[in-house]
């Protein structure tokens, strides 16, 4: 099994969102986690969107990049600049990939605009992660 560590900023975004999806993807065939250079409380508007496609990231804790120094990772994502710059010699993975999506965290609007920005954000993650998984042969064939 793949291991897999997802790393932003925060973990209160992007890359817990994108460790919920790449499990759920892989039914559990990829281990990933998500970690932050900082540790923040999970954004409630990824809880709902994730939520709404049956994902429960309710009880999940962020972690900090710190409590993976020693751990070794078959891939690395960075979904921020800072995230890639600081784990760049920290942390050791076969391979590291750099992809950044737009934060919906920055939007102005209604509430129903906000909800809307984080869901076309959990649709455009799933449809570069199902390319990605498969492009980096994450999961063996059974």
């Amino acid at each position: 099994m793949k291991k897999v560590l997802v790393l932003g900023s925060d973990n209160a975004c992007h890359s817990i969102m994108i460790a919920a999806l790449m499990k759920h993807i892989s039914f559990n065939r990829i281990e990933a986690y998500s970690a932050g250079l900082r540790k923040k409380k999970v954004n409630n508007y990824v809880k709902k969107v994730m939520q709404e496609i049956g994902i429960d990231i309710d009880k999940e804790e962020t972690h900090s990049m710190n409590e993976f120094i020693h751990t070794k990772f078959d891939v690395l994502i960075t979904t921020t600049e800072e995230a890639r710059h600081k784990a760049s010699n920290l942390l050791t993975a076969n391979t590291k990939i750099h992809k950044e999506f737009e934060d919906p965290r920055q939007f102005r609007g209604s509430k129903i605009d906000k909800e809307n920005a984080f869901r076309e954000l959990r649709e455009e993650i799933d449809e570069w992660l199902n390319e990605f998984i498969s492009r980096h042969r994450l999961i063996k064939e059974i």
